[in-house]
C-alpha cells in the first residue's frame, strides 16, 4: 500500500453493518494482506473497520494512517451510530464538540463554510450509555478517533458523522444490524455531498502558499515536528482569516516554541468566533 499514490480520504467505521453501504456505494475492494484491521480501498479513499471502543479506534487510526507516510492533508472521517436522548432514529449529525467522558478532554472540530448537517455535542464513553442524561449524542469512539486523527491532518478536515441509533424510547439493546445498514444507506446522498465539500476545502488548504513560513524558520529554531505544526497552524490561520499571520513581524519571540504557543492561541481565538 505504501508504494501506491497516497489517498486523499480516510474513513473509520466501527462495525461491518455501518460500513456495508459505503463499500457498495464507493466500490471499495478489500486489501488482501495481513493487516491488523479490515482495510478497504478504491482509487483515492481508504475505509477501515476498526471494531468497537476507544482503544480499537485509536489503534486503527494510527495503524492505517501510518501506512501512508507521504500523504498531504488527508480528509479523515469517523462515521457511525450514536445514541441521543430525544432525536429520531436514523437522523444524521456532525459533531461540533467531542468530550471524552473518562479523561475529561474536549475537542472542537472546525467547520469552514456552510451547508453542514445539524451539529451536536458528543460524549464518548468506554461503556454504552443507557441513561441519556444530556441532550447530546453518545458513542464509544469519537474522542479517541479525533485525538489520534488530529496528529495527521488539519482539524478542518477531520470530522465525526453520527447517525442516531437509540434514544429514550428505543433502547440500545433493540439495535439490529440490518436497521443500522438501512440508516446509513438512507444518508449516503448527504454523506457523499459532505465528502465532496471537504475535498474542495482540502484543495484550497493544500494549495495555500506560506510565504511567512520560510521567513519564520530562518529567524527561530524548530524541531522537525515543530516545523510540521508551524505549517499546519499557518494554513489554518489563512483559511480562517484569508490572510497571513502578522505576529512574526510584530512580536519578538525568545524561541520557536514561544512563537508556536502564540500562533496556536491566535488561531484558537479566531476559531471561537466562527
Amino acid at each position: 500500500m505504501t508504494n501506491q499514490i497516497a489517498p486523499q480520504i480516510f474513513i473509520f467505521i466501527a462495525l461491518d453493518c455501518e460500513a456495508k453501504p459505503l463499500l457498495r456505494f464507493y466500490d471499495f475492494k478489500k486489501e488482501h494482506v495481513n493487516h491488523a484491521f479490515s482495510i478497504y480501498k478504491n482509487h483515492n479513499c481508504v475505509l477501515t473497520v476498526t471494531g468497537v471502543g476507544k482503544v480499537a479506534m485509536a489503534g486503527a487510526v494510527a495503524y492505517t494512517l501510518a501506512l501512508f507516510p507521504r500523504m498531504h492533508y488527508p480528509i479523515i472521517l469517523n462515521l457511525g451510530i450514536a445514541g441521543h436522548k430525544t432525536e429520531d432514529l436514523g437522523r444524521l449529525f456532525i459533531t461540533s464538540k467531542i468530550v471524552d467522558n473518562e479523561s475529561g478532554k474536549k475537542f472542537y472540530p472546525q467547520m469552514i463554510g456552510g451547508q453542514w448537517p445539524e451539529c451536536s455535542e458528543i460524549i464518548t464513553s468506554s461503556v454504552p450509555c443507557e441513561d441519556y442524561s444530556q441532550h447530546c449524542l453518545y458513542d464509544m469512539e469519537a474522542a479517541a478517533f479525533y485525538e489520534t486523527a488530529v496528529r495527521f491532518s488539519s482539524s478542518e478536515l477531520i470530522h465525526c458523522l453520527k447517525i442516531v441509533s437509540d434514544n429514550e424510547h428505543s433502547a440500545i439493546d433493540k439495535i439490529q444490524p440490518k436497521s443500522v445498514t438501512e440508516w446509513v444507506d438512507s444518508q449516503m446522498t448527504e454523506i457523499e455531498r459532505l465528502i465532496g465539500q471537504l475535498v474542495n476545502l482540502r484543495e484550497s488548504i493544500a494549495g495555500i502558499e506560506l510565504k511567512e513560513y520560510n521567513e519564520i524558520i530562518k529567524k527561530w529554531h524548530f524541531t522537525v515536528t515543530g516545523k510540521i505544526k508551524l505549517k499546519a497552524l499557518l494554513k489554518r490561520w489563512q483559511v480562517l482569516t484569508v490572510g497571513n499571520w502578522p505576529g512574526h513581524d510584530e512580536i519578538c519571540f525568545n524561541s520557536g516554541k514561544e512563537l508556536l504557543r502564540r500562533l496556536e492561541s491566535d488561531v484558537d481565538a479566531v476559531a471561537v468566533h466562527l
